[in-house]
């Protein structure tokens, strides 16, 4: 395990790595970055391969510049969403936080393509500082000019590099430039609940609702079990995000209860404590420092929960009909093995076409039969969903994608021909 502490150092120990590569007299063991290792559920720090040296960037930890007038940080790996969330606490910007807890990595999720409260957090990215197989540096995207106040343009100038480096193994990122969001006037999250019975017409409606902008692509969508979290029982959950000026708010928040309260609708209002003041936080970007949201979500703390719980995620793409996600809910039923316990199912609206699933279910890690079980269950949801032609957007250790195309060989076959990186899940 290597653990640099500056860009520096990192490029070094590429350098390092890359020369005993090229020798090929002796065996090396290929470099596996991380930021701060908390990709929970699709094996945390854990290289695909054994054989290979874990490259710790967690103490590359700086905020190296906020500038809240063109919206933007630069930032390293092991910034987490909550520090850089405390920092713009004050300002007319926010972080697109994720639900995810507040210490983990916003270069490793933005790279990951994660989903954010907000938005993916792929639009999140702006430019990104890169050590390349050959251990130089190199930059991509947009990058602030201390000389020119320019717009912030993520796609910089000619051909567009950054998403090349995003779910890849073709570099090392020691910093990128974080896109930041207006702090909005008004946040409102309205709890909608709607019986199982009627799982097709709710998302129906709401895709509807989605595709006419009378609701942004936040929404959030949980079954019966996710939705306990929030204090519901037996029955779906959703939480429709409204944003803006405050009128604005209001006139769509009331639009939203005649229709939800209609004749022949689906929805009920639910309490608000269905979307506590903490829920609302987090869609404002306010950092919680207790990881209120995390720990009901999970029972265990950031550090702890590797070894105090086991965690498997299964993220399909789904497209946003009812019958899909109907159809979705009955593959992750029938794919329960052994003692599997039933997971919960939190939806995200990507767009009017798509919502990801975010399939979650833990084990006791200490119970070698609870272990295989969920094992088993994990492989048997790849099995079904792919038969249906739905992928995960991020894939597990035990599941890496299949290899790419002739182009992305070529591509890595330039950037890295010496194997100094090791190649990963996707």
């Amino acid at each position: 395990m290597l653990r640099p502490r500056t860009a520096e150092d990192t490029a070094r120990l590429v350098r390092e790595a890359a020369a005993r590569a090229s020798a090929g007299d002796t065996p090396h063991a290929p470099l596996h970055p991380v930021s701060t290792g908390r990709n929970w559920g699709l094996g945390s720090a854990s290289p695909v391969h054994d054989g290979t040296a874990l490259l710790d960037l967690s103490a590359l930890d700086r905020i190296r510049e906020i500038d809240t007038d063109r919206g933007y940080a630069v930032v390293e790996p092991g910034v987490t969403q909550g520090a850089l969330a405390e920092r713009l606490a004050d300002s007319p910007r926010v972080l697109n936080l994720t639900g995810a807890s507040q210490h983990t990595s916003i270069i490793g999720n933005m790279l990951e393509r994660g989903v954010g409260l907000r938005r993916g957090r792929a639009e999140d990215l702006a430019g990104l500082e890169l050590v390349l197989a050959d251990g130089t540096t190199a930059r991509t995207g947009w990058w602030p000019d201390p000389a020119q106040g320019t717009v912030v343009q993520p796609h910089g100038r000619g051909p567009s590099l950054n998403h090349l480096f995003t779910q890849s193994s073709l570099a090392v990122v020691t910093a990128a430039v974080v896109r930041l969001l207006p702090r909005p006037e008004t946040v409102r999250v309205l709890p909608m609940t709607f019986p199982e019975s009627a799982l097709d017409r709710a998302v129906d409606l709401l895709r509807e609702w989605t595709a006419q902008e009378l609701v942004p692509a936040t929404t959030k969508i949980y079954d019966p079990l996710a939705a306990r979290v929030y204090g519901v029982h037996d029955r779906y959950l959703a939480h429709l995000c409204l944003t803006g000026a405050p009128d604005l708010v209001e006139l769509r928040a009331l639009l939203l209860h005649r229709r939800a309260t209609a004749t022949g609708s689906p929805f009920s209002p639910a309490p608000g404590s269905a979307a506590d003041r903490y829920v609302h936080r987090a869609y404002t970007g306010l950092p919680d420092p207790d990881d209120t949201l995390f720990l009901r979500k999970t029972g265990h703390c950031a550090h702890c929960l590797d070894a105090a719980r086991g965690l498997l995620m299964f993220l399909p793409l789904v497209p946003f009909r009812g019958q899909a996600v109907r159809r979705a809910a009955e593959m992750v039923r029938s794919s329960l093995q052994g003692r599997t316990a039933p997971p919960g199912i939190t939806m995200n609206v990507l767009d009017a076409d798509t919502v990801d699933h975010v399939v979650t279910f833990g084990f006791p890690p200490e119970d070698p039969a609870a272990v295989a079980d969920a094992h088993r269950t994990l492989d048997r949801l790849h099995t079904a969903f792919a038969a249906e032609g739905l992928h995960p957007y991020r894939p597990d250790v035990d599941h890496p994608l299949a290899p790419h195309g002739p182009l992305h060989r070529r591509l890595a076959e330039a950037l890295d021909p010496d194997g100094v990186f090791a190649r990963g899940r996707f």
